[in-house]
């Protein structure tokens, strides 16, 4: 299993035990989360705009609220969001791999 898939199952996990993980755990596995979609966005070649910085901005906000706000459905959404996004990008990143093996 690669690494981004193993993330992408740990987020899951993390999601569906919401009531067992720490402040801490879940600060950590957002900041994390928003790392590699950054790094996945460029790989990607999506090109930074206004509207993907405020985007990401607005999630990084939403996950401190939440943390703040510590109700377990919030922090479920968020963890399984960021886990959509990567799988999204997992999924580009591979097809761009695969053209570029064709050429």
């Amino acid at each position: 299993m690669s690494y981004t898939a193993a993330f992408i199952s740990e987020l899951t996990r993390a999601a569906n035990e919401v009531d067992k993980l720490s402040t801490g755990e879940y600060r950590r596995l957002v900041e994390r989360a928003v790392r590699m979609v950054r790094e996945m966005r460029l790989e990607t070649g999506t090109r930074p705009s206004r509207g993907i910085y405020v985007a990401m901005g607005d999630l990084e906000i939403g996950a401190l609220m939440t943390e703040a706000a510590a109700n377990n459905d919030e922090v479920e959404g968020v963890l399984l969001n960021l886990a959509g996004m990567i799988r999204a990008l997992k999924i580009m990143v591979d097809g761009k791999i695969d053209v570029r093996k064709s050429d």
